[in-house]
């Protein structure tokens, strides 16, 4: 598994690119990226037709998925050939899921240089270099590339990937792509290590293709399960290999960690619940509609009511110079809200200026932070940049007396802009106004939510439970330690200096560009308050950190001392109540059954690194996320995206040590490992 503990943080280094008559090759490998004489031909005889991709796609039905999986992306000239095979040849309501492994991921700059020469796949190369991911290290999901097509790039060491993936203990791919350099000159990738790792993540009927005849490739191959074949090579190459996995007579491999945030009753969902229309429940109420499933969306008041009802938030970060569980799964979250909203203002599914923009934010910071991050944040595509006073102030258009971080992918957002576009959709349902709603299991794979009368409102085989703090009145979810917190904003007209902002400026609050002539101010922290009305007393405390943190606005604001006195007519504001867990990070996953969890798991009181040949004592059927304080714009895109991988049994959009850390299940494990019940 991936674990880089208390590590400083670091992008993925680039590759060092030369170009040898056209050919791009790695001076570090002193290797070529694919054949000079023909690449493209190469690259489709090798794995197109070795991996006989094309008659895969061809023989999907509907609902089915191909899942490939490569190790060395490269230039991505191999994914562009499946996706131009996938948009000639996929059926109807198909899938295809590719993941890519790559240590030295190309720069954008890089790609665009490579790949210019390919004109017959010029459009799949513009999708690809519109949607490659920064250089951070882990998994970065990418899905829609085409209809139909997810892209998973996992920045990282081939063995630590594969490790990693294989401790999700689920069997996913059906084609593997070996695609690094020569054996001879990046031995590492071609290692038994390596190797071994195919059989575990592979379905029954898997192929492995690739341009090496190495004999001991081939005899690593073999030792990990597969029945090797050599084809003639490409070119001047004499041979090069297939191999197809032999179907094992039994299981006997021991796990290699203890599956405790793996639910052992995961039946695949096709009439879903989903409790709480704010961000989290839309976002989920979406991704189980695509894929599939009639949805019933719940809702106790109105669509983005709640803590989803403020007319403007920012797709946030706060990165750190040390990995750690919430500073990566907070920038991991970052960059895939950050591609998901750009494509839905690309795709024209959200307006500009109405919805939201994607103008970026500069959060304002002290020197000593900014110097402890420029090293770990060294790199021309880099999600952050460090920028002085006057760089931001160019930015921003407005005066800025500090410097900051400024993150120029992310933008502000309406949260109810939002909400209901996700949920225009032909298999949701909304049903407001339910009140309060409560889950009740009928019978085993079938669940009711039923109103505060125990009058049952709807049906459905799977229930989410996204209420935010009220999650806990459901029974099996009360151990969950969620903290209500109250926020109220202040709306300002853009008036003087505010009418020239350009981009969010964060600080203590947040203050966005204007919406329909009004900016969004904020917001207030009010730990355990669950009370939304409106205080005069927090409109006053709104301005005065606005005017400290920002001063160049302070003539744009009215008066605080006015500010305070005033009535709620004279300031208005929407008060509502966020909820976050202890330890800050959220919560998705299937509900464990406390009971059955703790008496399967009693060894990890004694040793919690024990490993336990055991999956998790789930509630079947019953699901949560929940637990995304101020940043569900940020969080819930990925979160929703982890669940339904989750419950489809699909690979991961997280490296394993993330998603156990927003696993429901974590506190009971640290309960046991604490010595509590």
């Amino acid at each position: 598994m991936i674990d880089r503990g208390n590590q400083d943080w670091r992008l993925m280094s680039r590759p060092a690119l030369i170009f040898d008559a056209g050919t791009p090759r790695s001076s570090e490998f002193d290797d070529d990226y694919y054949s000079p004489a023909d690449g493209l031909s190469e690259s489709h005889y090798v794995y197109i037709e070795g991996g006989n991709v094309v008659e895969r796609i061809k023989s999907l039905s509907s609902g089915e998925t191909l899942t490939l999986l490569e190790l060395g992306v490269g230039t991505g000239l191999n994914l562009a050939l499946v996706l131009r095979a996938w948009s000639l040849h996929a059926p109807a309501g198909a899938q295809c899921h590719y993941i890519g492994v790559e240590k030295y991921p190309m720069s954008r700059a890089q790609l665009g240089e490579v790949n210019a020469q390919w004109e017959t796949l010029a459009d799949i190369n513009d999708i690809l270099l519109s949607r490659w991911p920064p250089p951070i290290p882990g998994c970065h999901r990418r899905p829609a590339m085409i209809e139909g097509f997810t892209a998973d790039f996992w920045w990282g060491d081939a063995t630590e990937v594969l490790s990693d993936l294989a401790s999700y203990q689920n069997t996913w791919v059906d084609v593997w792509f070996l695609d690094g350099f020569s054996p001879t000159r990046n031995e590492s990738m071609w290692s038994e290590a390596v190797m071994s790792q195919l059989k575990p993540l592979s379905h029954e009927g898997a192929v492995v293709t690739t341009f090496t005849a190495a004999s001991h490739v081939r005899r690593a191959l073999e030792t990990a399960g597969f029945s090797v074949n050599k084809r003639p090579g490409f070119g001047k190459k004499r041979e090069c290999m297939t191999a197809s996995l032999v179907p094992a007579k039994d299981n006997d491999e021991e796990p290699i960690s203890t599956a405790w945030d793996q639910a052992e009753h995961c039946p695949t969902p096709k009439t879903c619940l989903v409790i709480g229309a704010g961000l989290a429940g839309a976002h989920v109420a979406r991704k189980l509609a695509e894929r599939g499933c009639h949805v019933t969306l719940l809702e106790g008041k109105s669509l983005a009511s709640g803590g989803s009802s403020q007319p403007q938030g920012v797709i946030y970060t706060r990165p750190s110079h040390k990995h750690g569980k919430l500073a990566d799964f907070s920038l991991a979250a970052y960059s895939f809200s950050a591609d998901h909203h750009q494509q839905l203002f690309a795709t024209k599914r959200l307006t500009n200026g109405v919805d939201g923009e994607m103008t970026g934010y500069i959060q304002l910071t002290d020197e000593a932070k900014l110097g402890r991050l420029i090293d770990a944040f060294d790199d021309a595509e880099s999600p952050v940049k460090i920028v002085t006073s006057e760089q931001a102030s160019d930015i921003a258009g407005i005066s800025l007396d500090r410097g900051g971080l400024y993150f120029p992918d992310s933008g502000w957002l309406n949260p109810a802009g939002v909400c209901k576009n996700l949920i225009e959709h032909p298999r949701i349902t909304l049903i407001e106004g339910v009140g309060s709603a409560n889950p009740r299991s009928l019978s085993p794979g079938m669940w009711a939510v039923e109103n505060a009368e125990g009058q049952i409102i709807a049906i459905g085989d799977t229930v989410v439970v996204t209420t935010a703090w009220q999650a806990t009145e459901t029974p099996a979810l009360d151990f969950l330690p969620l903290q209500p917190i109250r926020g109220q904003t202040t709306q300002l007209p853009s008036e003087g200096a505010l009418r020239d902002l350009r981009c969010t400026v964060c600080h203590d609050g947040y203050t966005p560009p204007a919406r329909n002539g009004q900016h969004c101010i904020g917001a207030t922290y009010g730990l355990n308050d669950t009370t939304t009305e409106e205080r005069a007393a927090d409109h006053q405390q709104n301005l005065k950190q606005l005017a400290a943190n920002v001063p160049s606005l302070s003539a744009s604001l009215p008066d605080s001392q006015t500010a305070g006195q005033a009535s709620h007519q004279s300031l208005e504001g929407i008060a509502a109540v966020r909820c976050a867990t202890s330890d800050y990070l959220p919560i998705v996953g299937s509900v464990p059954d406390k009971n059955a969890f703790n008496q399967a798991f009693e060894g990890l009181r004694h040793d919690r690194k024990r490993c336990i040949p055991a999956r998790q004592p789930n509630i079947e059927g019953l699901w949560v996320l929940t637990g995304l304080g101020s940043r569900g714009l940020t969080s819930a895109p990925l979160l929703s995206e982890a669940l339904i991988s989750m419950m489809f049994k699909q690979p991961p959009p997280l490296p394993r040590y993330l998603q156990q850390a927003v696993s429901p299940a974590r506190f009971l494990r640290r309960d046991l490992i604490k010595g509590g019940s």
